[in-house]
């Protein structure tokens, strides 16, 4: 019997990471719904990664947030830029 293939899932988190707490800088909505998503996705056994824009100095390059989801920090521009310049 052949063993069903892994489910996989990318996500890109533009401008607020879902570790950032709501309220806090660029925090809020949309942050917690990804966090909310990939978290579902993650305890019903899908291998979430998501993609984020580092913020602040001396954050890891990868960490896991729970099974079957990491988080990803991406370098790329100021840590203070705003993010209407991102795209």
């Amino acid at each position: 019997m052949a063993v069903p293939p892994r489910q996989r899932v990318a996500v890109l988190s533009l401008h607020t990471s879902p570790l950032v707490q709501p309220g806090v800088g660029d925090g809020g909505g949309m942050n917690v719904y990804v966090r909310e998503l990939t978290s579902s996705l993650a305890r019903m056994g899908v291998e979430c990664t998501t993609y984020t824009r580092a913020w602040k100095p001396g954050l890891p390059d990868e960490l896991e947030i729970e099974p079957n989801h990491r988080l990803v920090h991406v370098r790329a521009g100021d840590y203070d830029m705003p993010k209407d310049e991102l795209l």
